[in-house]
């Protein structure tokens, strides 16, 4: 089986339509179309969110196996100032994720710190101190 006919039988076992896939994914439903015909190649970014979109490995996606289960990507939330202030400064998806991971360690290992929702400047000022690491 391809990694179109993957995407295409998951999508399917989740009765989602290539409109609903490609709006969760935030890829355009051509694209989508492309991927699942196996007339495009998806990057590993766009992979990534389809994996994330369908909450799904990119182990089963790419070679047909799944990932141990304590590995299985979890559906990721980005929180609305994150997502804000990435479209605001063109941040990539890759980024995105990078940074909320990052802050998401941050908070765990500061277990005693009350979690208080993070603003755009608070997201911004935590991009700037670790775009080195980042990209």
């Amino acid at each position: 089986m391809t990694l179109g006919e993957r995407i295409r039988t998951i999508r399917q076992s989740l009765k989602w339509t290539q409109d609903e896939l490609a709006q969760e994914a935030k890829i355009s439903k051509s694209f989508l179309s492309e991927i699942e015909n196996d007339k495009a190649n998806a990057s590993g970014e766009n992979l990534l969110k389809i994996s994330n979109a369908m909450n799904v490995s990119m182990d089963y996606l790419m070679k047909g196996e799944s990932a141990p289960y304590d590995k299985m990507p979890q559906k990721v939330e980005i929180p609305f100032t994150l997502s804000a202030l990435a479209e605001e400064k063109g941040l990539s998806y890759k980024a995105t994720l990078m940074l909320l991971s990052t802050h998401q360690s941050l908070i765990a290992k500061r277990s005693s710190v009350e979690k208080s929702e993070m603003t755009k400047e608070d997201w911004w000022n935590l991009y700037k101190n670790l775009k080195g690491y980042l990209e």
